[in-house]
């Protein structure tokens, strides 16, 4: 399979919004430690409810966790957002969101720890000033900002796919963290993500599950059904492409044969061995022997050459 094989993205039912969002319900202490930074020894992690009426769904935060130590020690929120890329409101509806959380949870009782985490990079700085306004966020540009190995020895081993400075052995081991999850919905959509990085990467990973036995989860996801149907087209384009170079390379051996076989009925008239020895002549030097008969060479001196 060529390394260059297009992959398309996922469909829009699962993109990076939705399967982040799976992963970090799915997993939230260690996206919290290894996402976040959080120190949740001893710590009890909530994943808090929408912070805001159905109707106002556009203005909800994707992810805030809520993390409680104990008596007399402060209550962290951890806020998690996922943007795939700049939008011109974008930090205004962090400001947003950082006024909701002040507004549900106590100052004197709770911190509210904001992230941003951008799957592709490029993201805002983190720091936001207007007026009398200024709104501090952790801003973490997945590919540049994390480590992959430390990544790869997670349930967040996916993400290392788009690290800018991946280990060798990159697709190997993010597979064997999906074989090592037995939870077929987990399962699902650390595959999904695999998928999501496309181009060559995209293939190794969907081939290095096949490997592994794992066809059941891949048929389950709309990128590996398009990858597994654009590549049973190119392998139908690529075999009618061999058959038309095999029958035109036959047509050319078959338009030499015949034509050596008229050269030599014509100088020799009809022979019992004219088709073999002009399949003969053919094959052996095409052009040279049919120099030779023109020159004057003899049946015995063709024959005498096979």
């Amino acid at each position: 399979m060529s390394p260059e094989t297009a992959v398309p993205r996922a469909a829009p039912a699962r993109d990076f919004d939705g399967l982040y969002k799976a992963l970090l319900e799915a997993h939230p202490r260690e996206a919290l430690q290894l996402l976040c930074g959080a120190q949740l020894d001893g710590a009890e992690v909530i994943l808090d409810g929408p912070t805001e009426q159905p109707r106002q769904r556009s203005r909800q935060q994707d992810k805030v966790f809520v993390v409680r130590f104990g008596h007399d020690v402060p209550t962290d929120i951890y806020h998690v957002e996922i943007q795939v890329q700049r939008t011109e409101d974008f930090e205004e509806r962090m400001v947003a969101y950082w006024a909701s959380m002040a507004l549900k949870y106590r100052r004197s009782d709770h911190r509210i720890h904001q992230f941003v985490l951008w799957p592709l990079g490029r993201g805002y700085p983190g720091r936001f000033s207007r007026d009398q306004v200024r709104l501090d966020y952790r801003s973490i540009n997945v590919p540049d900002d994390l480590n992959p190995g430390v990544l790869l020895a997670s349930p967040l081993a996916p993400l290392a796919l788009w690290s800018q400075k991946p280990p060798g052995d990159l697709v190997e081991r993010v597979v064997d963290r999906i074989a090592a999850t037995s939870a077929f919905e987990e399962r699902l959509v650390q595959v999904e993500l695999g998928m999501l990085v496309g181009g060559s990467l995209a293939v190794q990973v969907l081939e290095a599950l096949r490997r592994r036995g794992m066809n059941d989860v891949l048929e389950q996801t709309e990128s590996g059904r398009e990858i597994a149907r654009r590549n049973r087209e190119q392998g139908h384009e690529q075999g009618l492409e061999q058959g038309r170079e095999q029958g035109r390379e036959q047509g050319l051996e078959q338009g030499h044969a015949d034509g050596m076989r008229a050269l030599l009925r014509a100088r020799f008239g009809e022979l019992t061995d004219l088709d073999d020895l002009a399949r003969r002549l053919a094959e052996r030097d095409h052009d040279g022997n049919i120099a030779r008969i023109v020159a004057g060479a003899t049946l015995a001196e063709l024959r005498s050459d096979e």
